[in-house]
Order: C-alpha cells, then sequence, then structure tokens
C-alpha cells in the first residue's frame, strides 16, 4: 500500500482479501481444474499487487492481464507465477512482454515475428498461446486455420507453444445455442491440432459463467474473472454457495445544516428545499466513479436506511437529504456500495440505476478513493 492511499480521506474502499481466498478456493474445488485470476483493470477495481498477491497465495495459477503497466507491477511485487496477456496489443510491446516472461495470444503471422525477433533479442523463449476466433469476433483465427497457425508457431524456434483459447460471448444466457456453437469450433481446432500432436499444454476458453454453467468448458484451465470478487456476472446469475463480495463502498459527512425553504442545492438549481431541510454533504463525487445523472438517482446507506442524493453529483461531493425523523452528525458513515444493517445496496442495484453493468461501477471507483485492506 502506497504512502498515499494511507492518508485521511473520508471515502474508502473495505477491500476483505481473507474473502478474496476464499472466493478463489472456492472457485477452484468448483471447477477441478487450475485457475486463472482475472486481475485486470487494477482487479476490477480492487487494487491489482494486493488482490494478485492474494490469487497467488490461494493457489491459483495464472493471473490475466490487459496492459504492459499491470505486468509490470504484477512482476516489481514480487508475482511469480505466470501471467497471460488477454487483451489485443501493439507489436510495440511485444518485446517488453517477453522480457516480463508474460504469456501472451498470437493469431496474425505479424505477432509471430515481432516474438521471434524479441526472444532473440533477449535470448528467452516467448510464451505464446493461440486464440481461436469462435464467434466472438474480436481476434483469433478461425477453427480451419488453427493447423496451419500452429504450425507456424512452431516453426519459429524461440516460441514457447504454451496453450489454445478462445471466449464466449454469451455464456449468461438461458439460450445455449451460441455457447454450443463456440465450443463445437473450438473442438474442432483442438482435434486438428490433436491429429498432428501440435496441441499445447493448455486448453482453455470458460469464463466466470462458463466455467460454472458448462463443465465440458473447462478443459485444463479456467479463467475466472468478476465471480473472484464475489459479483454475479448478471442479473439472477448465481454465483457458488460462500462466494461473496470482497469490497464495501464507505463515506462518512464532512459537513450537516439545514438549509431554509426555497434554498438551491448544487449545480443547476435542479433541486430545491420545498422547506426546511437538512442537507449532509459527503466527499464523493464523479471523479471517484460515483457517476453524474441529470436525475437524482444515487442512493447511500445511512442508519440503516436508504436515502437519496439530492442536486447534481460535483465533480468531488454528493448532497444526501436527511429525513426530519432522523438525526445526523459530522462524521457518521454512509455506505454507497455494500452492507449496513439489513440495509444493501449491491453493485448490481448501482449498475441498473445507471444503466450499465456492474464491472462498470467496480472498475470506475478512481484510484484516489482509498482502499483499506483486510488481510
Amino acid at each position: 500500500m502506497s504512502f498515499y492511499n494511507q492518508l485521511p480521506r473520508n471515502t474508502w474502499l473495505d477491500i476483505d482479501l481473507s474473502q478474496f481466498r476464499k472466493n478463489i478456493e472456492i472457485i477452484r474445488k468448483e471447477s477441478g481444474v487450475p485457475l486463472l485470476v482475472v486481475v485486470k483493470a487494477n482487479a476490477y477495481g480492487h487494487g491489482l499487487l494486493e488482490c494478485g498477491r492474494a490469487a497467488q497465495d490461494a493457489g491459483a495459477a495464472m493471473l490475466g492481464v490487459a496492459t504492459l503497466s499491470e505486468s509490470a507491477i504484477l512482476r516489481d511485487g514480487g508475482i511469480t507465477i505466470p501471467l497471460l496477456r488477454i487483451t489485443g496489443y501493439g507489436l510495440d510491446e511485444v518485446e517488453y512482454m517477453v522480457a516480463q516472461g508474460c504469456d501472451f495470444f498470437v493469431w496474425l503471422p505479424e505477432q509471430l515475428d515481432a516474438a521471434q525477433r524479441a526472444a532473440e533479442k533477449l535470448n528467452q523463449k516467448a510464451l505464446v498461446h493461440l486464440k481461436i476466433d469462435t464467434g466472438m469476433g474480436r481476434a483469433g483465427v478461425f477453427a480451419e486455420q488453427a493447423l496451419a497457425f500452429a504450425r507456424q508457431i512452431k516453426a519459429h524456434s524461440l516460441l514457447e507453444f504454451k496453450g489454445i483459447a478462445s471466449h464466449f460471448y454469451l455464456a449468461d444466457s438461458t439460450d445455449t445455442s451460441s455457447v454450443k456453437m463456440q465450443l463445437g469450433n473450438f473442438n474442432r481446432a483442438i482435434v486438428a491440432l490433436e491429429k498432428k500432436n501440435l496441441l499445447p499444454p493448455l486448453v482453455h476458453i470458460a469464463n466466470s459463467p462458463g466455467l460454472l454453467r458448462f463443465p465440458e468448458a473447462r478443459f485444463n484451465m479456467v479463467r475466472s474473472g468478476v465471480i473472484s470478487y464475489g459479483l454475479p456476472y448478471e442479473e439472477g446469475f448465481p454465483v457458488p454457495d460462500g462466494v461473496k463480495p470482497i469490497a464495501a463502498w464507505k463515506a462518512s459527512f464532512v459537513s450537516v445544516r439545514k438549509l431554509p425553504p426555497g434554498h438551491v442545492v448544487s449545480y443547476g438549481g435542479q433541486y430545491v428545499t420545498s422547506g426546511e431541510e437538512t442537507i449532509a454533504v459527503i466527499p464523493v463525487g464523479y471523479a471517484d466513479g460515483f457517476h453524474r445523472f441529470p436525475k437524482n438517482v444515487n442512493e447511500v446507506l445511512y442508519q440503516g436506511k436508504v436515502l437519496k442524493t439530492v442536486g447534481r453529483i460535483c465533480m468531488d461531493q454528493a448532497m444526501i437529504h436527511i429525513p426530519d425523523d432522523m438525526k445526523a452528525a459530522l462524521g457518521d458513515e454512509v455506505v454507497l456500495l455494500g452492507q449496513q444493517g439489513a440495509a444493501e445496496i449491491t453493485s448490481l442495484d448501482i449498475a441498473n440505476r445507471w444503466g450499465t453493468n456492474n464491472y462498470d461501477v467496480l472498475c470506475n471507483i478512481s484510484p484516489r478513493v482509498p482502499r483499506k485492506y483486510k488481510l
């Protein structure tokens, strides 16, 4: 944890790393195969290095990253297990990935040549996984091209052919036809490589919903993303028993004042007090990831009750109407995400209000919101 993350601020994220490790252990047991834990996007907002270390301690076989900086932070922070770059990249990034000992996907001839050059320069192997486009459309070779491309990989002397992979685009739907189609394409590629004794050690396609719903998609490694953090993939999507959210977003009042009738609250004058009202302020705004909307859709928990924000969310502050039957004091704690008493605001609750998904909610909580870790 950096010095700056320890400076006081009256909003913070509580992160339970012991629950995170428990989540990983439960998912590993459920899947029955080695687990890649996705820690990209600052571990979905929870803290890259802290979650990376906890995942390694919990027995993760590999960590999934999206940028050079993420893999560099993990390596510099003492992470020794394999890392897999699971996103697209420029050819100018290849040398850095090889230097970091980071696995990465390949699907273009230019990537193979760049990897070979980097490996020659650094005098070490480039660790590659063949990406198959089974239907997602973002990247990869088609199943019928897999054998020819695998031969190209093997023709490059310093490329270590570690895996073959793909990605589901609709594994959470009640309609499983797309999953069956993608698995069919993936299996065709696997069979083609098996026949020529070119199948690499790792075979993986299953994401969070895929690994839970389709045992036939587990092969010999699965990739656990959002469920590692205890979050459901979508509304109504179950997670294994014992898997729970690891983050709670909290704040405390930095101002509590009574305003007279007819008084404007915040920019644009969209909210005007109808009578004498108590307005409390929390130091949280859209720069922290508490999104600004034309209408007052944001909610917080205070004294175990759901309260609405009023007026436009500012860059660094939000205002809350305190009902007449409640007494608020400076420093009192509110919950933006998580539980307080019997009440709860989930990431899906927020996502539904914002018209997005729970990934967006967590990933966009700004790094300037301090993370407080329970080990």
